[in-house]
């Protein structure tokens, strides 16, 4: 009998690629829609995962991130469970199912995998994120798409404006303050592969912070909360500096911004609101001249899985630095990337000016990625190492 890959659904996370490529390769594969949150670790979510998995009579269980109550399930049941984390720091993956024998980890981000095994993973491995080749393939573009989305630059994600910041730097001491500015300060706009926001806060800082947060020294918190606020607080607030400035410094430029947040407002910049994943953001990506990655600082070295949707397309890709891109790409061939953000605008001023330089690139990267980083290759790799 063949093998029955199980791809949960989570309530935060619906991914249909894998189920795509698994079904084009002739394996057996059933799409559950498990009803129950990514974060869960209650025990009626544990026994509802295991009642649909023996019902559907699964092999192997699947899911992108780490899903304590699905681990759970599958370690009484004696089945595997793959997780493929693309989300960096991933909370769950701290939690003590991570220990779980029956766990497959498998991460975008070399560093991120030292932090799962020290968490206590067992089987833990490295895997670039990927691109639907077959999906990119049937992309058609009509007089509509052009009209719409054709720009010089185009940002897609969060703006992480919601002032979590400001309503902690209201609360907290001097001396807290002036750690998270320096902090902040040391941070922004520079991308040199270098972690410039965890291992700085004081132990007293620390503590002052977290009582803000709402927690206390005796809560049960298996995320060390020195990562927790650098992810939660940092990452987010330096992002949202860094995307408004960079956007609003383009806008002699026709920019766009699609964000969540349509009551967003940057100063020559064009804020349109979420787009599908599978219909409209191909489209934005092949339309847009220059498609932008600014990536959060919480993602240590490994690339997001928006360099490969924007590359998977042939559109062109400039991306922040980060350490692995010089192991997955060549930069200047097949993708452009900036340390900072005069090397960012010096880049977009060159390459609206040289499109043949532009197309080639994205032309290159477009063949790399449906080459070695599809989700053919991927998925294959994965079962392999899974036995």
């Amino acid at each position: 009998m063949s093998t029955v890959y199980g791809l949960l659904y989570l309530n935060e996370i619906k991914y249909d690629d894998i189920a795509w490529t698994m079904l084009n390769a002739g394996r057996t594969i059933k799409v559950i829609d498990t009803g129950i949150s990514i974060h869960s670790m209650a025990q009626g979510d544990i026994d509802r995962v295991k009642e649909l998995l023996t019902g559907d009579g699964i092999d192997v269980a699947i899911t992108m991130d780490f899903a304590p109550a699905v681990s759970d399930a599958c370690e009484t049941l004696g089945i595997k469970y793959v997780s493929w984390i693309y989300d960096m720091p991933q909370q769950e993956l701290y939690e003590k199912q991570v220990g779980n024998d029956c766990n497959y980890i498998f991460s975008f981000d070399k560093i991120q995998i030292e932090q799962i095994k020290e968490a206590g993973g067992k089987h833990v491995f490295y895997q670039p994120l990927a691109t639907n080749v077959y999906r990119n393939s049937g992309l058609v573009i009509n007089p509509e798409d052009e009209a719409r989305f054709s720009c010089d630059v185009s940002f897609v994600g969060s703006l992480y404006n919601d002032d979590s910041y400001g309503d902690v730097l209201g609360k907290a001491s001097d001396e807290t303050q002036s750690e998270i500015e320096a902090i902040v300060n040391s941070s922004f706009g520079i991308w040199d592969g270098k972690n410039r926001i965890n291992g700085r806060l004081s132990d007293s800082a620390i503590s002052e912070l977290w009582k803000i947060y709402g927690g206390n020294d005796t809560d049960s918190f298996s995320m060390d909360k020195d990562t927790y606020l650098g992810a939660r607080l940092f990452a987010r607030y330096i992002s949202f500096l860094e995307r408004s400035c960079i956007l609003e410094s383009l806008s002699d430029y026709d920019v766009r911004l699609h964000t969540n947040d349509t009551s967003i407002s940057i100063p020559g910049v064009k804020v349109g609101g979420r787009l599908s994943y599978d219909e409209e953001l191909p489209r934005m990506y092949y339309l847009s001249k220059i498609n932008l990655n600014i990536s959060l600082h919480s993602i240590l070295s490994g690339v997001p899985l928006r360099v490969f949707d924007i590359m998977g397309v042939g559109g062109f890709m400039l991306t922040n630095y980060q350490p692995e891109i010089e192991e997955l790409f060549t930069i200047g061939k097949d993708i452009e990337v900036f340390h900072d953000i005069d090397e960012l605008h010096d880049k977009v001023s060159f390459y609206l000016a040289n499109e043949k330089a532009r197309l080639q690139i994205a032309l290159n990267g477009y063949k790399l990625v449906s080459e070695k980083y599809s989700y053919d290759r991927a998925i294959e790799s994965i079962l392999a190492k899974i036995g």
